[in-house]
């Protein structure tokens, strides 16, 4: 009997310890048992999305506790607004545009949080292109011969067609001296192959690749013409501010992560090669010696914005009728999400 006791006793001990063990496993990995939050992401498959792809392949959205589902949009920002509006889109990035100052004019907060392209100097990773028969034949040798071609924008009242515009001003010309359509990025270079325009100002990676198969020539870019022009930029949609606060600034520290792994890969050459890796996964360039020859996006790694470029092209959106009200950009922009990621990794070394 008294034998039968104590292995008794050392049964329980043992289940105590046990059961002690996997309690210690289990809180030691509470972050797996947590469910991550889905966070529908709507974003162009180009080389200025570079930060998201990163930070989604390098798993530095599930270390925030977040599930991002990126939705590939073939046009820019401007499609985005219904869905972000709605909150079908938590977050979205895109070029600047007319649509999401009408949104917000009709009592949608949806905020600009961070970058997502400057055309800073060196870094014209849009530009201006013109087909290759245009440019051996001699019907295009300078901008003024823009004159009577067939130009593709994204949409109407967006950040590119502000630049289009310029260039024209840059040669005397207006608006109406060319017949402006409507394009998603990636068609415009299949519009190009085909004849039915004649320029675009365009975005990498899709310029080099067009430029590599001598469809197109790349005859400026938009760091010349605009310099520091914020194109594009990371939106929140106000479902995603007002329901999920804290992991708005979750996913903001996992972006500005992305941004700086961007900078690092194509400013100081570290890890380049995997950050190619990245993109050719998740634009539609898949040779990788294509982006050898692009013109590097200008991310700023702490998600810092223009604001001068945002006032000025918000008067132009609204000289030109696109949206009837001077939009406040001070309120639009909420860079509380990007400074807030800032404190928590530190500050960038260039």
């Amino acid at each position: 009997m008294e034998y039968k006791g104590r292995n008794s006793n050392n049964g329980h001990k043992v289940m105590t310890i046990i059961i002690c063990a996997i309690t210690l496993w289990l809180g030691s990995n509470s972050v797996y048992s947590k469910e991550l939050l889905d966070v529908p992401v709507g974003i162009s498959p180009v080389m200025s999305s570079a930060a998201m792809f990163i930070a989604k392949e390098r798993g530095y959205f599930e270390q925030q506790g977040l599930n991002v589902i990126i939705n590939p949009f073939k046009a820019s920002g401007a499609k985005m607004v219904p869905f972000l509006a709605t909150g079908q889109l938590l977050v979205a990035g895109g070029n600047i545009n007319a649509g999401m100052y009408n949104a917000i004019a009709h009592d949608i907060p949806i905020k600009i949080v961070s970058d997502k392209g400057t055309v800073s100097p060196g870094h014209g990773y849009l530009g201006l292109i013109v087909r290759k028969d245009h440019v051996d034949s001699g019907r295009y040798k300078s901008f003024k011969d823009l004159k009577g071609m067939t130009m593709a924008v994204t949409a109407k009242g967006v950040s590119q067609q502000i630049v289009t515009e310029l260039y024209l001003k840059k040669a005397g010309l207006k608006p109406d001296d060319i017949k402006l359509v409507y394009l998603a990025y990636q068609d415009m270079n299949i519009a190009l192959a085909n004849k039915s325009i004649d320029a675009t100002v365009q975005i990498e990676p899709l310029v080099a690749a067009v430029v590599s198969k001598n469809i197109a020539v790349r005859v400026a870019g938009n760091d010349e013409i605009y310099p520091n022009q914020q194109s594009a930029a990371i939106f929140y949609s106000p479902v995603f501010i007002e329901k999920h606060p804290e992991q708005a600034k979750a996913f903001m520290v996992a972006y500005v992560k992305g941004l700086r792994d961007y900078n690092d890969g194509f400013e100081k050459q570290q890890g380049k090669d995997d950050i190619i890796d990245i993109l050719t996964k998740h634009t539609r360039i898949r040779d990788k010696s294509v982006y050898q020859s692009v013109v590097p996006v200008g991310l700023n790694p702490d998600g810092m914005v223009n604001m001068l470029s945002l006032k000025s092209d918000a008067r132009w959106y609204t000289d030109k009728g696109f949206i009837k009200h001077l939009p406040d950009i001070d309120t639009i922009v909420d860079l509380s999400f990007a400074r807030h990621a800032v404190q928590v990794l530190g500050p960038y070394k260039p």
